[in-house]
């Protein structure tokens, strides 16, 4: 059984083998350690596919969503986008890149009077399908070369229009110009459906991921009605051909779901989370206990236990996945977000390590609860465990 027949069979809540392995990576240290990649050279898109590809695969990643290009950040693309897609003057706009992360640095309006004359267009659906189609096809059949799923993955309406207009502009529209975010939404929310319904015409594998941040480590940062009105319709746009394949949709924001889960779920019918974040966020086990048929997509803490945990702090925190909700199914491990260049490789390795040699079903919690007993019995835990 390859990786993707196992995934097809996971996400269908069928038996499989084994528990697999799913994660965002943005890590040099990985790409350099098991991809090869050298900083001293330049890479083609499909040079860095490969990269990504071998690494990946050398470290025991079963399904990702991206491919890391550790000198252009995925913010530059963005803009790109919306200049072609969305017909934005390409002047006056400056991303500013540091490390793993980057921002919009510059916009071409500060003012909401001066945003109606940035107004972005309704993206067309053959020019998006003619661009997309092409490089989801190669990076899939790329990956499937190394056994790795590849799932396609868009961005939410409220965050791509937040994105583009800056966060603090968005929320005073919301109250003085909500005729302005409702245009930038449709443009937002159009632009992923369409990717969507490429998506679902060529894709190998049958789920996507929609990333819509609307919440913060203590909850909401949207008011639920403003969502459930503005956001819900235009996520439909996105599931609409999804469900009509009879794909998955996999929901993803950070922080905590709160209030947000019953609009998730039961409204939307989304099939499954990424990520479930930790430390006093979410409780992985108590959202598993209250939506039993919902795909869980990670939760091993990438902000304490990846970064500065021991060996011993990740392979317990990952035993305690498999035990409590593996023999349940529909479980995907890897980190509560992504493993990012503060966790170290050795460490995100021995995550997947570890999934890989206890995660075969069915799920011995005999041997797993001995050796969680024998990490700290040998003191090989540092940190204090997590609370939900």
């Amino acid at each position: 059984m390859n990786n993707l027949e196992r995934f097809q069979q996971a996400i269908a809540w069928q038996p499989t083998d084994r528990i697999m392995t799913y994660d965002l990576l943005d890590n040099e240290e990985i790409l350099v350690k098991y991809g090869g990649y050298d900083f001293n050279r330049s890479y083609s898109f499909e040079e860095l596919i490969e990269v990504n590809a071998r690494a990946w695969q050398q470290i025991g990643v079963d399904a990702t969503r991206t491919v890391y290009d550790p000198v252009n950040h995925w913010m530059g693309g963005k803009i790109t986008n919306w200049i072609r897609f969305f017909g934005v003057e390409p002047g006056d706009w400056e991303v500013r890149q540091t490390g793993g992360t980057a921002w919009i640095a510059k916009r071409p309006f500060q003012t909401l009077a001066e945003l109606e004359h940035h107004m972005p267009q309704m993206p067309r659906y053959e020019e998006v399908r003619d661009w997309y189609q092409p490089v989801i096809r190669q990076i899939q059949e790329t990956l499937a070369a190394y056994d790795i799923v590849y799932i396609g993955a868009v961005e939410g309406p409220i965050t791509d229009a937040y994105t583009y207009m800056d966060m603090e502009l968005f929320a005073h529209a919301i109250y003085d110009a909500p005729e302005l975010v409702a245009h930038v939404m449709d443009c937002t929310g159009l632009f992923s459906a369409h990717i969507a319904r490429a998506f679902t015409e060529v894709s190998t594998v049958p789920l996507l991921f929609m990333g819509e941040d609307i919440a913060g480590s203590r909850g909401p940062i949207f008011s639920p009605a403003f969502v459930r009105k503005e956001g819900l319709p235009r996520w439909r746009w996105i599931t609409e051909p999804v469900k009509e394949k009879g794909f998955k949709f996999l929901y993803h924001t950070d922080g905590r779901y709160g209030d947000f889960l019953p609009l998730i779920f039961n409204e939307l019918e989304a099939d499954g989370l990424n990520p479930i974040e930790r430390n006093g966020c979410n409780d992985i086990f108590a959202i598993r206990d209250a939506y039993p048929d919902r795909l869980l997509f990670g939760n091993v803490c990438c902000m304490h236990t990846l970064p500065h945990g021991t060996l011993g702090d990740v392979e317990d925190e990952t035993l305690e996945l498999i035990e409590r909700i593996g023999p349940q199914g529909g479980l995907f491990i890897g980190s509560s977000s992504e493993v990012h260049d503060a966790a170290p490789a050795a460490n995100a390795a021995h995550m997947y390590r570890t999934v890989h040699d206890y995660g075969a079903y069915p799920i011995d919690g005999e041997r797993i609860r001995a050796r969680r007993a024998a990490l700290r019995a040998r003191g090989e835990l540092k940190l204090r465990r997590n609370s939900p």
